[in-house]
């Protein structure tokens, strides 16, 4: 009877020990080697191999399946991000553009987050304006911010002159705090208070069919007729600051403003209330017709002690 002999090999790589290991780890039970013979070991021998080969079998295939999954949810995250940016480019893109819808075309110097600082009484200070226009207006809508400590002082916010008619259209804040509008020589006096130590927004507008109206932050107030039938003529002068009593000169120190002004805006055509509403939301746009003066391009001269500065600089004046 032939004996068969074991390979060291066999011997050498499986041991009772490193078998019951491999049972123990892949949880097919636990054997005891009590006394096994050759035959036996060899047996054991294919045995284990068949389990390592399924063992790494069986972490091959839920291992490749992780990495599958890892690898598509980088993919998603991937495309999320990239349009994540696509949105974020959109929105600058769309900010960007609303913004410069806002200039105009007849040049001059923006002036946002800027302001025009009047910290004397004087009657040689003022900001001198060149609107924008040639032919004679029959429609006019003024929009501007001021601040001023004053609430009994004569103020001139605006004066348009025109070389027949000083007050051709005129805001002003009268002795006993109230506005006052002027066009064409004729005045109206109202009720509506300035209010002090704050930014006020006001807009005044005028057509030629005499209809005025005073909006003071947010509030709108029907000034009645004014002035019909009757244009305002070319070739205007306009002052911040002072009053005009002739074209662009004789100025006088009790009438200048002392405060602060910014966002000044001035057009010439029908349908004010659409421009004043966009206005009191910071929002001017030149869709609704073309800017005479416009804060963001604005061609101006200065004179006297008028300062620029930064809209959140303070603006020093005396008490």
């Amino acid at each position: 009877m032939k004996i068969f002999q074991p390979m060291k090999s066999s011997v050498t790589i499986v041991s009772s020990d490193t078998k019951d290991n491999i049972y123990m780890v892949l949880n097919t039970g636990k054997s005891q080697h009590t006394g096994m013979d050759t035959h036996t070991h060899v047996h054991t021998h294919t045995h284990t191999h068949i389990y390592f080969i399924q063992f790494f079998a069986h972490y091959y295939i839920h291992t490749g399946r992780a990495w599958s999954i890892l690898r598509a949810l980088v993919v998603v995250l991937g495309l999320l991000c990239v349009l994540l940016l696509i949105g974020i480019i959109v929105l600058l893109t769309k900010k960007t553009r609303d913004k410069t819808t806002m200039l105009p075309t007849n040049g001059g110097q923006n002036m946002q987050d800027q302001k025009f600082c009047f910290p004397r009484h004087t009657d040689t200070s003022y900001v001198k304006i060149t609107p924008d226009y040639e032919d004679p207006l029959t429609h006019v809508t003024l929009c501007m911010r001021y601040k001023t400590k004053y609430s009994r002082k004569q103020q001139s916010l605006f004066s348009l002159a025109t070389y027949s008619t000083d007050n051709a259209f005129l805001l002003f804040i009268e002795r006993t705090g109230k506005f006052s509008l002027t066009v064409n020589a004729f005045e109206i006096y109202t009720d509506v208070v300035s209010p002090p130590d704050q930014w006020n927004s006001v807009c005044a507008s005028w057509s030629v069919c005499g209809e005025a109206h005073l909006w003071l932050n947010d509030k709108s107030f029907d000034l009645g007729k004014i002035s019909t039938r009757r244009n305002i003529r070319t070739k205007p002068i306009v002052l911040i600051g002072q009053e005009q009593d002739t074209y662009g000169n004789n100025l006088d120190i009790a009438q200048c403003f002392v405060g602060e002004v910014n966002d000044i805006y001035l057009w010439g055509h029908e349908g004010p209330t659409a421009v004043v509403t966009e206005f009191m939301w910071m929002k001017p746009s030149p869709s609704h017709g073309k800017f005479l003066i416009s804060w963001r391009a604005l061609n101006y001269t200065l004179s006297g002690h008028v300062l620029v500065m930064s809209s959140t600089t303070v603006c020093n004046h005396p008490a």
